[in-house]
């Protein structure tokens, strides 16, 4: 087993005159992966959006998750609170009846708690709370409030990580996420598969001094969309965290997206950067798809890229889409389309709905650029119901 600490305190020089008022925060009960690939989405999911205030308080319920064998569980709650006195961001997911790889893991109730607080000069983290009950692996109990990073190897499969803590505490920040329960599994088995991860009871909490803005936005190469149905979710998804990135461009890259006649494409990236303090904001987003192919080459494209840009002096907010743009872009029928598609270029597609190019969407604090949007509005050959929504190459940037 491997130990780690659970609580952590920087008090700043400067912290006397400082008062937290950024928080942010979000927390699910369970979530199921393959590599990179989402076999279960994050369950009765809370968030506290950039720019939170204090005083918030969020909850969310869901009957539960059956993944069998891979993991099942009970019913789960989440909840998620800010307050002034103390300055203090904190989230609770709870998470009944687990059983992990056909009852290899067990536990009546496991419970994550993150709280991130500034009082007395000092910001700091804790784990404090959480709780994995009756708790069985392999048969055998364990402590119902196991220390931070317990490390647990499971033989022939891989390992779990007990009361997961990731953790930063700064001069001027603190933030920390708990998995009550984290499974890595190693090898393939009869009812597992080499990459998968399953995360029990996940607590993100975050707080930090006054900033000139929060900051917001994401990225991501595709989705599809049925009304409010969700066929294919956001693909290799990168969200800008609430603080910025420090000026380091962050990524998420997969090998692609195939949606079969809907859509394909090669290599997708996406990227956010940011940083703010208390005089000034900058952000980016970006989405890069290569090789799009929407509904067998109605619309493709050897490279689409979104890029859209955010700054703020704290009189003055400003908005681009300057780096967007697209490579060997081609409209079946639209002989006259070409590279240099001015924003919110709409083509009207005979018997089906309308195909959007370039697309910008502004509001007084924010930017998106959707690089393809095909809405579907007709009946149609294709198979696509009407209301369906097509995007490609999204970025987005937000300032609160």
């Amino acid at each position: 087993m491997t130990i780690g600490a659970g609580l952590a305190a920087v008090s700043p020089a400067d912290a006397a005159t400082a008062t937290a008022s950024a928080y942010e925060g979000s927390a699910y009960g369970t979530r199921v992966n393959v590599g990179k690939l989402v076999k279960s989405g994050p369950s009765a999911p809370v968030f506290l959006g950039c720019g939170t205030k204090s005083g918030v308080h969020k909850e969310n319920t869901t009957a539960g998750l059956n993944l069998a064998p891979i993991a099942t569980s009970g019913t789960v709650a989440t909840t998620a609170d800010t307050s002034s006195t103390p300055s203090r961001s904190r989230t609770t997911a709870t998470t009944q009846q687990v059983n992990l790889l056909s009852g290899l893991i067990t536990a009546s109730a496991v419970k994550s708690v993150s709280t991130s607080t500034f009082a007395n000069g000092n910001y700091s983290a804790s784990g404090a709370g959480t709780t994995l009950l009756n708790l069985r692996i392999g048969g055998t109990p364990f402590d119902a409030t196991p220390a931070a990073n317990t490390s647990v190897d499971l033989a022939g499969i891989g390992h779990v990580v007990l009361n997961e803590q990731l953790k930063s505490v700064t001069p001027s920040s603190a933030r920390l996420t708990v998995n009550a329960l984290h499974l890595y599994v190693d090898t393939t088995g009869p009812v597992f598969e080499k990459g998968t991860q399953v995360i029990v009871s996940h607590a993100f909490s975050g707080i930090a001094s006054p900033k000139i803005a929060a900051l917001g936005g994401k990225a991501y190469g595709s989705s599809l969309n049925v009304g409010k149905l969700v066929k294919s979710g956001p693909s290799f998804l990168k969200v800008m965290p609430c603080f910025g990135t420090k000026g380091v461009v962050r990524s998420n890259t997969g090998a692609g997206v195939d949606l079969g006649s809907v859509l394909r494409s090669g290599t997708i990236r996406n990227t956010v950067q940011g940083s703010v303090d208390r005089s000034s904001a900058v952000e980016e987003t970006t989405s890069t798809v290569e090789s799009a192919n929407v509904l067998n080459r109605l619309v493709s494209a050897e490279v689409v890229k979104a890029d859209a840009n955010a700054s703020t002096d704290g009189t003055t907010r400003r908005f681009n889409a300057n780096g967007s743009s697209f490579l060997n872009l081609n409209v079946a029928g639209h002989s006259g389309i070409g590279d240099n598609v001015g924003p919110n270029t709409q083509v009207r597609i005979a018997g089906l709905g309308t195909l959007w190019l370039n697309r910008v969407i502004r509001t007084p604090s924010s930017i998106e650029v959707r690089m393809i949007e095909l809405v579907v509005t007709q009946t149609n050959t294709s198979g696509l119901a009407v209301g369906t929504d097509l995007r490609v190459a999204v970025a987005k940037t937000t300032l609160r």
